[in-house]
């Protein structure tokens, strides 16, 4: 492995852990606090969808709907970023975690103004672009927002272990570990948070990205 191709392994690495950690934190608050939507699981968000539109909520079921197309166009966007941005080095990663920091920062400073469909929207926005764009620990693809993947490749990666021998798989599944506790602890920071003020969750999710970007000015690539 060359020097760049390492590098790029940990500050992925990095970027994805921070990621896994906000999008717990960020699916918490909207569970709690904006009408039980999720905006990065999104096979829970089609749950609690049905479940609204079957008991006789549709208008409820609406910001389900509208979070997933946010999701939608935000995992778009990254894979539109990854495909056509050509920029060195650091310069790459900090510009995906700018478009992060402004639209915490914007949720952050509004959310008292804004209504329940804008902000839905943003946040799956922002939970489909993190999800695209932060998506590696290691070498082993971890979904920073998707659970259900994450332990179906964990028990792949166990029979890998078990009945194959493979060295590789054994790194795969301690990575995929990693996301699934990271993401859990996300959950849980928020919750706690919630109790005490939630209109604290968004500026301490601001203040995740903000460490990321301060990480990478410190880091170097030498």
């Amino acid at each position: 492995m060359d020097r760049d191709q390492l590098h790029t392994k940990r500050i992925t690495s990095l970027l994805t852990i921070c990621a896994a950690f906000l999008m717990g934190f960020i699916d918490a608050y909207t569970f709690m606090e904006l009408d039980h939507v999720f905006v990065s699981a999104q096979t829970g968000n089609m749950v609690t969808f049905g479940v609204k539109l079957f008991t006789g909520h549709p208008y409820d079921a609406l910001a389900n709907m509208i979070a997933f197309f946010g999701f939608m166009c935000g995992a778009f966007l990254g894979e539109v970023l990854l495909a056509r941005l050509r920029l060195p080095g650091l310069r790459r990663y900090r510009l995906f975690l700018y478009v992060q920091a402004l639209l915490l920062l914007g949720l952050a400073l509004f959310q008292t103004k804004l209504e329940l469909s804008v902000m839905v929207f943003v946040l799956g926005l922002l939970s489909g672009y993190a999800l695209t764009t932060f998506r590696k620990i290691g070498s082993t693809p971890v979904n920073n927002g998707i659970m259900t993947g994450n332990a179906r490749n964990m028990m792949n990666s166990l029979y890998l272990i078990l009945f194959e021998k493979d060295a590789q798989a054994k790194k795969d599944m301690i990575h995929l570990f990693i996301g699934i506790i990271t993401f859990v602890a996300g959950v849980g920071a928020s919750a706690s948070v919630s109790v005490w003020d939630p209109s604290a969750i968004l500026w301490i999710a601001f203040g995740i990205v903000c460490f990321s970007i301060v990480a990478l000015f410190f880091y170097k690539w030498t």
